[in-house]
């Protein structure tokens, strides 16, 4: 129906502009591509952009925080709607380590096949943990990010 259909970007509701993007900026390396105003709104809108993807980044004054059920993996099955934005690496478990090294709020693992995310005070390998194909994490605004196995998938 759609020939020409490309994904273009995701939409996150954030507590601050700034802060999110400098945190996307750092963390994943995204470039401001502009920044507008929504007055009759009382919005403030930001896209960034790498290869070719683009997050809107959003700044409602009076918007509430990420409820309770949404700030894990497994509980925010419970709320239906848009469930998070996915990356993929070649090497989750590097990626789990450096997002741990930054500070970055792991909310779950998953180290085998069919199993649940599950939370670990440290990402690191220690002996007897498989190394991670799959986290999710949260941003400076409490939304789930997953980042997955590159070759867990065939492109």
């Amino acid at each position: 129906m759609f020939p020409d259909l490309k994904p273009h970007h995701v939409g996150i509701s954030v507590r601050n502009l700034d802060e999110a993007i400098a945190f996307w900026s750092e963390i994943f390396g995204f470039e401001l591509d502009f920044k507008a105003e929504l007055k009759p709104i009382r919005t403030t809108v930001a896209f960034l952009k790498r290869d070719g993807f683009r997050i809107e980044l959003f700044e409602k004054y009076g918007a509430v925080a990420v409820p309770e059920e949404r700030l894990k993996p497994n509980t925010d099955l419970l709320v239906q709607g848009t469930k998070h934005i996915a990356f993929s690496v070649e090497n989750v478990q590097d990626a789990a380590e450096k997002l741990h090294a930054r500070g970055v709020r792991i909310v779950g693992i998953m180290r085998g096949h069919g199993t649940p995310m599950q939370h670990e005070d440290t990402p690191c390998l220690d002996g007897t943990k498989q190394p991670a194909m799959a986290l999710f994490f949260l941003d400076n605004s409490d939304v789930l990010v997953e980042i997955i196995r590159r070759s867990d998938f065939a492109d």
